[in-house]
């Protein structure tokens, strides 16, 4: 069966939903989306069949670890290979995704365990890339949830290798988690929940927009330096102005008055519209408007590390 190479207001939704849960039921779907199980079925098939959405997976929280830090870096290389670029990127240990936009600026998304490590990790960035004018910022966290000493101790071997059961296929069923580890299918339900509720586990989807006509843009706003960031609850204000267009707002730490907006949109004209509705906005200094163009994302230290646990598990 051949699918149209097209995404509506549905599927984009969806692919939202599953990032965030990719492990949500599709009854549970068709309950917010007043659709039957079986049409929700169809599209979410239909977004893998694109190769839109890929990689069900699970993987461990952020909040596991004590002071993760999430650095989104962006700047234009002087490499032409840009293939050879994302790909030499994503060796590094740090770095989950890397994306390049128009005007050939990379956007490079990564994981460190503490501020310790942000040197190291520009340096490499600078250094493999050839990007000079390289910004460079820290995501700003409301507040810290990570866990205690205390609290990280009680994840047992048994939660390891329930994590490494769906790390590549997080719709995995609890029946089928049992069966693979010989254990009765209630105790694998009472400690998924447990990773669950305490959120140590994230379940979510590759997703890749450029697969179909619609696109993503990256949106680089400058506030007028004269206003306070925190007064503005801009992150709220902008999902009411852009409604289903509205992807994410990237607020940084140590730079507060940079914002990193990315908006979906189905044609030029409907990005235009954006662009014009944040140009009348007096509180902006500037902006910059970017068509995201390709990207990939990579396994991380987080991934290194779960791989290394179950490998201990296993051979003691």
């Amino acid at each position: 069966m051949k699918f149209e190479l097209t995404m509506d207001d549905i599927d984009f939704t969806l692919s939202m939903i599953l990032m965030g849960n990719s492990r949500i039921s599709f009854k549970d779907l068709s309950k917010m989306f007043s659709m039957s199980v079986n049409s929700i079925h169809k599209r979410v098939k239909s977004l893998v069949e694109l190769g839109v959405i890929q990689n069900f997976k699970t993987r461990l929280s952020i909040y596991f670890f004590s002071n993760v830090v999430n650095v989104i870096m962006f700047g234009t290389p002087k490499s032409s290979n840009v293939k050879d670029l994302i790909s030499k990127l994503g060796e590094n240990e740090f770095i989950y995704n890397v994306a390049r936009a128009s005007g050939n600026i990379f956007f490079i998304h990564a994981y460190i365990r503490n501020l310790n490590e942000l040197d190291s990790l520009v340096s490499f960035v600078r250094s493999i890339g050839e990007i000079d004018d390289l910004i460079v910022g820290l995501e700003k966290q409301e507040q810290s949830t990570t866990l205690t000493d205390i609290e990280r101790t009680k994840v047992d071997s048994l939660d390891y290798l329930i994590i490494n059961s769906l790390k590549d296929n997080s719709r995995k069923t609890v029946v089928d988690i049992a069966g693979e580890l010989g254990l009765n299918v209630k105790t694998i339900r009472r400690h998924l929940d447990m990773l669950i509720e305490k959120n140590l586990i994230i379940f979510t989807i590759d997703w890749y927009p450029d697969k179909t006509g619609e696109t993503l843009s990256f949106i680089i706003l400058n506030l007028d330096p004269l206003l306070n960031p925190v007064d503005l609850n801009l992150t709220e204000n902008l999902r009411k102005k852009f409604g289903a267009n509205f992807v994410f707002l990237w607020e940084f730490s140590n730079l507060p008055n940079m914002k990193l907006l990315c908006v979906w949109f189905q044609s030029m004209k409907q990005l235009q519209e954006i662009e014009n509705q944040l140009l009348i906005d007096t509180i902006f200094e500037s902006i910059k408007v970017l068509v995201l163009l390709e990207g990939e994302n990579f396994p991380t230290w987080i991934n290194f590390y779960l791989e290394g646990k179950v490998r201990e598990i296993r051979s003691n």
